[in-house]
């Protein structure tokens, strides 16, 4: 299993989706810049099924969040899949008082995902 480190976060292959690890614990301004910037460039390899893990992320800021939400609509644009999963407490907190389960797939483990997506 090949993975390809950024500053912002660590990506591997597992089966057919690409799993990224947020590296950072808080993103914050010129973090979320930097996040933004890297994802863009990762976006470039056409991936579609993507996981994101949060479960070293302790918090993030709106412009981060934002990232997370341009992330899902592009893959939605390529009828691929995205769940989020590894949400810590406070982060879970934000996302459901932000109603963004309803546009993640919010799932309690990197298993979990890949069965779900796998099985559709």
């Amino acid at each position: 299993m090949t993975t390809k480190q950024y500053e912002t976060f660590a990506v591997r292959q597992r089966d057919s989706f690409a799993i990224i690890s947020i590296l950072e614990k808080r993103i914050y301004m010129q973090m979320a810049e930097k996040f933004k910037d890297e994802i863009s460039d990762f976006l470039k390899g056409g991936v579609e099924k993507i996981i994101i893990d949060l479960s070293e992320v302790s918090v993030m800021n709106s412009a981060a969040l934002g990232v997370l939400i341009a992330l899902q609509n592009d893959i939605e644009n390529r009828q691929g899949k995205l769940s989020v999963v590894g949400l810590q407490p406070l982060m879970e907190e934000i996302f459901y008082r932000m109603r963004l389960e309803l546009l993640f797939a919010i799932d309690p483990s990197i298993d979990a995902a890949i069965a779900k997506h796998t099985n559709v």
